[in-house]
């Protein structure tokens, strides 16, 4: 009887579990693709000219752009939203996935990453959200990664949710993220001790000075550059000015990215609330939000890289270790009549020093 009873139990639970899947990810979508496209090209050449009279072309020349993505997605779209594609493609972009109330109560979920290469440089675009919205609360835990703001942080969310009348809901709780160290620039502190050809030396560039004779003036005057080589010797530029615009760049990047990674992650916890409001109608629809993180506590990791501490030190913020990070959006979109429309779109982030913000606007006209 046990035995029957614990296989009984068994089936029932493999059947329940069986079932939350399947709801889970009824209605999802998944999807991959990939595009490529025409780079930037520059419309003017760009020559140089070395000391000794050598021409050469330094128009940098950029390969081709693309994109790969690869997802899965469940979204309830909002009365005003149209699909917009017959199939998913990763470059789907709704102002309104950033609000903090969703359409529908339940699960809402997307992961995506991308690949990208625009313009020579290449980066990575991550965002995985999942947010469950219940009729007294609401939580969701995100990451993102914005290669092009250079932004990446994690987030978990719980609140509160009251909703007041038909059109506003109220949100209000607590928000952990994990981060980097922002508010931290090591080149700057670097240099206000040290001369910026110490760093080159530092990663094996040597300089050697010459003479040079300017006669474009009344009285000749003798000019004092520098001849740069790597360390394995090899002549890489003839001035300074050269090997700044050309190398120097290479060496800040990979001096920051390693003393940002002495640093490792951080974590904060913030106080937040939020107030969202949506109207519908076939005429006229908005739908507007705003998201606020007035009061933060460092939680975890060096504490003297926080972003509190770095605020805390400039002259212009009074010793406060307390800022305000938010993110805000509107939609608005109206039918005027005969045949004309007009939206609006716009959305907003500000976290710690960083952010990432989008609008457009427009008029359509139907003929009939």
């Amino acid at each position: 009887m046990k035995k029957l009873l614990l296989l009984l139990f068994l089936i029932i639970g493999v059947n329940i579990n069986a079932q939350i899947i399947k709801n889970f990810f009824k209605y999802s979508t998944v999807y991959t693709s990939g595009n490529i496209g025409q780079p930037l090209q520059e419309a003017d050449k760009e020559w140089y000219v070395t000391q000794n009279g050598e021409i050469s072309d330094v128009t940098e020349i950029y390969p081709f752009d693309y994109t790969i993505s690869i997802g899965i997605r469940k979204i309830a779209r909002f009365d005003y939203e149209n699909r917009q594609n017959v199939f998913y493609d990763g470059s789907e972009e709704n102002v309104g996935w950033n609000a903090n109330v969703g359409a529908v109560e339940g699960f809402e979920y997307i992961f995506t990453h991308d690949w990208v290469r625009q313009w020579g440089d290449e980066y990575k675009n991550q965002n995985y959200f999942i947010r469950y919205l219940g009729k007294h609360w609401v939580g969701q835990v995100k990451f993102l990664e914005a290669g092009v703001a250079d932004l990446k942080y994690a987030q978990a969310d719980l609140r509160g949710r009251l909703a007041i009348g038909k059109h506003f809901n109220l949100t209000a709780g607590t928000v952990v993220r994990t981060h980097g160290p922002y508010g931290y620039n090591p080149i700057g502190i670097y240099l206000n001790d040290n001369q910026w050809w110490d760093l080159a030396y530092e990663y094996g560039y040597e300089d050697t000075p010459y003479e040079l004779i300017d006669f474009t003036s009344a009285n000749p005057d003798t000019i004092i550059d520098w001849m740069w080589q790597n360390g394995e010797g090899t002549h890489v530029a003839s001035t300074d000015e050269e090997f700044r615009k050309y190398y120097y760049s290479d060496i800040v990047n990979d001096f920051q990215s390693q003393k940002l990674n002495e640093v490792g992650t951080l974590m904060t916890l913030s106080g937040a609330v939020g107030i969202d409001y949506y109207q519908y109608s076939d005429k006229f629809w908005c739908h507007a939000w705003i998201n606020v993180l007035p009061i933060h506590t460092h939680i975890r990791g060096d504490k003297n890289f926080s972003y509190g501490e770095f605020i805390s030190r400039d002259p212009n913020g009074k010793g406060k270790n307390q800022w305000i990070d938010y993110n805000c959006g509107f939609i608005l979109g109206a039918k005027l009549g005969k045949g004309f429309g007009l939206f609006i779109e716009s959305d907003y982030l500000r976290y710690w020093d960083r952010e990432v913000y989008s609008a457009k606007a427009g008029i359509n006209y139907q003929f009939k």
